[in-house]
């Protein structure tokens, strides 16, 4: 019993003679972290520096011609989190298996596939058909870039690179080739295989574009880009005759009826621009296209040497 009376009586004066009370907020203002900011030797891998560079992409979901561009990129980071630049693709072109099947179909005979009065002139035949397609050829737009994302990747738990993220938005032109319009016998005559073959007509459209990015940086003036982008804008992507409203309107009518009925139906044309299809390549036959790419690119950073905070 003297043993645990002891020992309470040393714990009271123990406590009571060396406790002080200790808070948050005398730690943040009396302790070793005082002021102190909250990131210390932060490399600012953007803020005030241009960010140049080549570019290299391909569109997604290519219904007749794969895209393959290859650009460049200026950008001046007036933040480390906020951008403005400008993105320049020209594009190379080659056919996609869809493309390459048509052009190699044949008929029950071997013979090279033909347009009919059924299809004709949205089909040039199997020898023109790649011929007829648009091409896109390039691609500028400016933009601005918010980067509201940053850290570090680790690979292996050995390599470790800075990253950021961003979202981009802007607009400018796309430049493309595409069928030249024509209707009746300015598409050519159905009987004479020697005017089958089309005719393409550069045109430059406007477009708006939006999208991600992620930079990884390697060291204080190089880093490598990812982005995915959409540039949406209306072409004839086949060349073919897609205007006009499919289906039949019918009307009832006193005329032209069967033995012993008062009224009947007839049909009459539907849509303003007649039955589909309406026999004419135009502007009309343009149709939305999202335009999606993916683009890898190489960063270089000036000056070379970022800004670091203390």
């Amino acid at each position: 019993m003297k043993r645990i009376i002891l020992a309470l009586a040393f714990s009271v004066v123990a406590i009571c003679g060396c406790y002080k009370t200790a808070s948050a907020q005398e730690i943040l203002l009396e302790g070793p972290l005082a002021g102190a900011p909250a990131v210390r030797k932060l490399v600012k891998y953007r803020e005030m520096r241009f960010s140049v560079g080549p570019q290299f992409g391909y569109t997604l979901l290519n219904d007749y011609m794969h895209n393959f561009m290859i650009g460049a990129k200026l950008e001046f980071n007036i933040l480390d989190w906020l951008s403005v630049g400008v993105v320049g693709y020209y594009v190379l072109n080659a056919p996609t298996k869809l493309t390459n099947h048509i052009s190699e179909s044949v008929d029950i005979g071997g013979t090279a596939t033909i347009p009919s009065e059924s299809n004709w002139p949205s089909y040039t035949g199997a020898s023109n058909f790649e011929d007829q397609v648009a091409l896109m050829k390039g691609l500028y737009v400016a933009q601005i870039g918010l980067i509201p994302l940053r850290g570090k990747l680790a690979m292996f738990e050995k390599l470790f690179v800075a990253i950021d993220g961003a979202i981009f938005v802007g607009g400018g032109i796309v430049h493309f080739d595409e069928r030249a319009s024509c209707a009746g016998g300015g598409c050519g005559d159905l009987e004479d295989p020697t005017t089958w073959e089309p005719e393409r007509k550069t045109q430059i459209t406007g477009t708006f574009t939006l999208g991600i990015g992620f930079t990884a940086y390697f060291n204080d003036w190089f880093g490598l880009s990812l982005e995915y982008r959409i540039a949406p804008f209306k072409w004839n992507a086949g060349g073919t005759d897609e205007a006009g409203q499919a289906g039949t309107e019918w009307q009832l009518t006193d005329e032209d009826c069967y033995a012993g009925e008062d009224v009947c139906w007839e049909p009459i044309a539907a849509g303003k621009d007649g039955d589909y299809p309406d026999g004419k390549i135009n502007k009309a036959d343009r149709t939305w296209n999202a335009n999606q790419s993916i683009a890898l690119g190489f960063i270089f950073h000036f000056p070379l040497e970022p800004e670091i905070t203390k």
